[in-house]
C-alpha cells in the first residue's frame, strides 16, 4: 500500500511542481497589485497599524482627493489619452498595411527592408536619445504631443512588424486569389478579406502597443517637459517627490492609473491568446 502511494505521488509530481510554479508566478504578479489597493483604501492611521492586512474597513476618500483635488492626475489621464490612442490606431493601420506587403511580397529588397525595420528592436532607446532630441528641436516638435506621439510610434513598428507579418503569412492565399476573381483591387482584398481575418493578431498588437504607450517613462521624459504636457508615468514621477507621506493617496493615484489597462485587457483577452496561439502554431 505504502509502495503504490509513493508510486502515485511520483506520477503526480510533474503536475505539483507545475502547479507550485504557476501559484508562485501568479503571487509574484499579483502582489504588487495588492499592496497599491490595501494601501489605497486605507487611512494614515490604519497603515501603522496593520501594513499589509486588508482594511478593517474600506475608505474610498482617498480616491476622491486624487481625481478631486489633484491636477496633475486629471492632466496626466488627458494627455496619456490622447496619445495612446492616436499611437495604437496608428501602429494598427500602418504596421497592418506594410505587414501584409512584406509578407506577400517577394524579393531581397522586401526582405531588407523587414530586417531592417527588426534591427530597430535591438536599438534601446537610450542610444537616441540625445539624437531625438536634437530633431525633434530643430522641426519645433519638442515638448509637444505630436511629437512625442511620433517617436512612441516608430520606435514600436519593429516589434509590431515581426509579429504582424509571421500571422499574415497564415492566411491562406486563395482567399485573395478567389477575391481578385471577382474583381476586386489589392487596395479592396485588404481591407475585405485579410484585414478581417488579422482581428485576433490586431487586438493583440494593440493591447500591446497600448501597454507601452500608456506605461512609457524614458522617452515621455525626454520629449514632454512641460508641466501641461506629462502624461501618468511623469506625474506619478513627480507626485512621488512631491506627496512626502501621504502614501495612502500616493497608491490610490498608482491604482487609478492601472485600472484602464487592466480593464483593456480582460477585455481582449481572449483575442489576444488567439493571436497568440495561432501565430506560435500556424507561423
Amino acid at each position: 500500500m505504502t509502495k503504490s502511494i509513493a508510486t502515485q505521488a511520483k506520477k503526480n509530481l510533474p503536475a505539483i511542481l507545475k502547479c507550485a510554479a504557476i501559484v508562485a508566478v501568479t503571487v509574484c504578479f499579483v502582489f504588487p497589485f495588492y499592496i497599491s489597493l490595501v494601501y489605497s483604501m486605507k487611512t494614515p492611521s490604519d497603515i501603522g497599524k496593520s501594513s499589509l492586512a486588508l482594511p478593517t474597513k474600506l475608505y474610498f476618500g482617498n480616491y476622491l482627493n486624487v481625481i478631486q483635488r489633484n491636477d496633475a492626475f486629471l492632466t496626466g489621464m488627458l494627455n496619456s489619452i490622447l496619445t495612446t490612442v492616436p499611437i495604437v490606431l496608428m501602429l494598427t493601420i500602418f504596421c497592418s498595411m506594410a505587414a501584409y506587403v512584406l509578407a506577400r511580397c517577394k524579393g531581397r529588397a522586401f526582405n531588407a527592408i523587414y530586417y531592417l525595420f527588426l534591427l530597430g528592436i535591438l536599438i534601446p532607446f537610450q542610444c537616441i536619445m540625445f539624437p531625438t532630441y536634437v530633431n525633434l528641436r530643430s522641426i519645433g516638435l519638442m515638448n509637444t504631443l505630436p511629437g512625442y506621439i511620433l517617436v512612441r510610434t516608430g520606435f514600436q513598428i519593429g516589434i509590431c512588424l515581426l509579429m504582424i507579418t509571421d500571422y499574415v503569412k497564415t492566411v491562406p492565399r486563395e482567399l485573395e486569389d478567389a477575391a481578385r476573381i471577382d474583381g476586386a483591387d489589392n487596395f479592396q482584398t485588404f481591407w475585405k478579406i485579410v484585414f478581417p481575418l488579422m482581428k485576433p493578431i490586431n487586438v493583440t498588437v494593440m493591447v500591446i502597443n497600448a501597454v507601452f504607450a500608456w506605461n512609457d517613462f524614458y522617452v515621455s521624459v525626454t520629449i514632454l517637459q512641460s508641466t501641461e504636457k506629462r502624461t501618468l508615468p511623469l506625474a506619478q514621477f513627480i507626485y512621488i517627490s512631491e506627496a512626502g507621506v501621504d502614501i495612502n493617496t500616493a497608491f490610490a493615484f498608482f491604482t487609478l492609473c492601472m485600472i484602464p489597462i487592466l480593464i483593456i485587457y480582460l477585455v481582449a483577452q481572449k483575442y489576444i491568446v488567439n493571436g497568440i496561439m495561432s501565430g506560435a502554431v500556424k507561423g
